[in-house]
């Protein structure tokens, strides 16, 4: 669908229409303000109909209705209506509002950009699901699942920041300009309309689409997306003050036939034309005196927050259209100036914290959420922006549906109440996954993953952590993490894993056997948290390895069970935005294994691996650099320990496993150019590049000379949906070529370039 010279043509005509109207107000203003002060005038209505990422339209209306100087009695609001509309009745200018709209990071407010950042060190590295975002619980013996895809946590920051000195007032009249927000009762099927309690919430109420934003609890009511029952609430404002209403609605084009062929987009149909149908019962109403300002919103959807700076200009011009209509409540200069001060919101007051309680706890220890306050603390002089940022804290330690705050009694000295809701699905959480790689020559890869956690088992924080994996690599693990103090910093985990692989060995580039690796060990290890950043590992293990011929020439061994015990040293450092396809950060890993005769072990040697990797983001592009190294550096390294190098994430052009030997070192240089946003709320695109690599493998078990091979590959890529995606044409100066695909969780390919993918 081209729709570039109807958008021209539409843009020209808008501008137009603009300067026009710009000329008429000027004139109006001047005859306005020739005239003396109405006797009376109206009590004058606003309503701003919902449309999520479309709302943004109404700030445009705001800025013309402010041009030309129409005061607003009461306002009722749905959706993105009762956001923008809640912070104008709270005394904000349009102005202000349009900065602070602009300003919102809505990658980060929706899309949870930035959060793995914030996570705490254990928890980023206990394992990363890939392929989906969802995370179910076992609770009563029933599956339960969470009442939002979506998280709410920045999403109800930001409303608490717009109303943040409106909220202690619990009566909706009583704000600068009375306010409702409408909201669906989920049990009974009605409309529910907000006019007291915390603002804040009753703006995220209106805002709660069912399926991707939990809904809010109100005593025995469950309170979602208003816009079901009313997305254009009239009849709400005419009972509440109007004589007069301006109603504010954003039209969308109908979808094309073509478009509505699968079950989802007749879905989304479907729920588009029961909002339409109570929206226009709502218009049909409206009279020669009222106003209706309908905003034709083009491609801009209700998701569509990537261009909210596009939809606040199309108000605006909407607005314009019905000027002369609207001029015919404008008052005189001095009067408005009147009516505008005495609504302006005043700058809040200096916050002095006389106390700080924290509630909602059953299972979370209050003294490790108290740590992570480093700004509310009592005695201390705080603003709401500080507050929120010790919020985002506590959420950020990934026990919590939300955390929120309310602050009472007099500013000097001020109650602070910070909420932390717990999981209420949990406490026994489920995460699944899905991965899957491919190649010309070779069978597919798959790995099927589950995962169990069991948090806050006693006051210091101790996590009972299970997985199962099943397919190319199998494996089955429990782990205990026990930290020793509430702040977490120390701690010890002891572990059980057993694991067992499917690999092909190669002779100079020619597959000659696949073998069965079957390792079991159980291990304990003493730790170090630096934040949510970096762990410092030491450990012991003991176990068994053993490989078995699956095919191949019957004169290959077999590998018989060995006994191994061995010291284990680790450290990691990551800043990575990413678990994959990361587009900022760094990430860097120590490993050093030094097996002997401790436990009873029958094998002895020293080796280290080390990897270092950067990514940044070059305008809407992204590059990666990496190194990694490993070596033996004493005794002889048993064949199950060897090195591996080859496949779609640690060399293109390489099958997994083509190199294998006790010595190597590779450098990589991964340029991706930004094609297409798929989600860019998410962070979701698909990027082609340039990827070029060099390795070496020393004392190869296939007794190949040592030497550099160089690589390069095309690759077409990104994060998508369904996890992860990667597509590389590779080629190698050893005359290696191979088409490779992987999608969702990545594959173990045995080295530890495996951690940037």
């Amino acid at each position: 669908m081209t729709r570039a010279p109807w958008s021209c043509f539409r843009l020209c005509a808008l501008l137009a229409l603009q300067a026009t109207c710009a000329c008429l107000a000027i004139a109006a203003d001047t005859a306005v303000a020739d005239t003396k002060p109405p006797a009376h005038r109206p009590r004058i209505g606003l309503v701003l109909g919902g449309g999520g990422a479309k709302g943004a339209a109404h700030v445009g209306v705001l800025r013309v209705l402010e041009d030309l100087r129409i005061p607003i009695d009461c306002i009722a609001g749905t959706i993105m209506g009762a956001l923008v509309g809640a912070t104008f009745a709270a005394g904000q200018s349009p102005a202000a509002i349009e900065k602070q709209v602009l300003a919102i990071d809505w990658t980060q407010t929706v899309g949870g950009a930035g959060l793995r950042d914030r996570t705490r060190i254990h928890r980023k590295l206990a394992g990363a699901i890939y392929s989906n975002n969802f995370e179910l619980a076992l609770k009563g013996g029933q599956i339960r699942v969470p009442g939002g895809v979506l998280e709410t946590q920045n999403v109800e920051e930001i409303l608490r920041a717009l109303v943040r000195n409106a909220r202690l007032a619990n009566n909706f009249d009583e704000l600068p300009i009375p306010f409702r927000a409408i909201a669906t009762d989920m049990q009974a099927g009605q409309m529910v309309v907000l006019d007291r309690g915390d603002l804040s919430v009753a703006m995220r109420a209106s805002m709660a689409v069912p399926g991707l934003f939990a809904p809010v609890v109100m005593g025995k009511r469950v309170l979602a997306d208003g816009g079901l029952i009313r997305n254009l609430p009239v009849d709400v404002v005419r009972q509440q003050c109007a004589e007069v209403v301006i109603a504010v609605s954003l039209a969308s084009p109908p979808p094309r036939p073509d478009e509505l062929t699968s079950a989802l987009n007749l879905i989304g149909r479907t729920i588009d034309v029961m909002i339409d149908a109570n929206q226009n019962a709502q218009l049909a109403t409206l009279t020669e005196r009222d106003v209706s300002i309908v905003v034709p919103m083009g491609d801009i959807g209700s998701a569509s927050f990537d261009k909210v700076a596009q939809a606040i200009p199309l108000g605006r011009a909407a607005a314009l259209t019905q000027l002369a209509a609207l001029s015919r409540y404008s008052l005189p200069e001095a009067d408005y100036r009147a009516w505008r001060a005495s609504i302006d919101q005043r700058d809040s007051p200096e916050i002095r914290l006389a106390k700080v309680e924290i509630t909602g706890l059953d299972f979370v220890n209050p003294a490790y959420v108290e740590q992570q306050l480093l700004n509310a603390k009592v005695g201390k002089v705080v603003s709401t922006s500080d507050i929120a940022a010790d919020t985002s804290r506590v959420y950020a330690l990934g026990d919590f549906q939300k955390v929120e705050y309310r602050i009472s009694g007099e500013p000097s000295a001020s109650i602070l109440e910070i909420n932390a809701v717990e999981k209420p699905w949990g406490p026994d959480f489920l995460r699944f996954d899905l991965g899957l790689a491919a190649s010309i020559s070779r069978d597919f890869a798959l790995v099927i993953r589950g995962e169990h956690r069991r948090p806050w088992l006693n006051s210091l924080g101790g996590e009972w952590r299970s997985a199962l994996q099943l397919g190319q690599r199998s494996i089955l693990e429990t782990a205990l993490y026990q930290p020793f103090r509430i702040d977490q910093q120390f701690f010890i985990e002891p572990a059980l894993r057993a694991q067992r692989r499917l690999e092909n060995v190669f002779s100079d580039g020619n597959e000659i056997a696949r073998y069965q690796f079957l390792d079991y060990y159980g291990q304990v290890d003493l730790g170090f948290n630096l934040d949510s950043r970096g762990q410092f590992r030491v450990g012991v293990r003991s176990g068994a390895s053993r490989a078995t011929l699956e095919t191949g020439a019957t004169d290959l061994p077999d590998l018989p069970t060995t006994q191994h015990s061995d010291l284990v040293v680790s450290a990691i450092w990551d800043t990575f935005d990413s678990a994959a396809e990361a587009t900022q950060g760094t990430l860097a890993k120590l490993l050093f294994v030094s097996s002997g005769s401790l436990l009873g072990g029958a094998e002895s040697y020293d080796e280290m691996e080390l990897a270092l990797g950067h990514a940044l983001r070059i305008g809407g592009n992204r590059l990666l650099l990496a190194a990694a190294a490993g070596a033996r550096l004493s005794g002889t390294l048993p064949t199950y320990r060897n090195f591996e190098i080859g496949g779609i994430r640690t060399f293109p052009g390489l099958e997994p496993g083509e190199l294998r030997g006790d010595r190597y070192w590779t450098v990589m240089v991964n340029y991706g150019y930004k094609l297409a946003d798929i989600q860019p709320l998410f962070g979701h695109a698909i990027y082609g590049g340039l990827r070029l690599q060099a390795v070496r493998m020393s004392n190869r078990l296939d007794g190949v000379p040592d030497g550099v091979i160089f690589g390069a590959a095309a690759t077409v890529g990104g994060r998508t949906p369904l996890g992860p995606m990667l597509i590389t044409l590779g080629a190698a100066d050893n005359g290696r070529l191979q088409l490779q695909l992987a999608i969702g969780r990545p594959i173990e390919e045995g080295s530890m370039l495996d951690i940037f993918h």
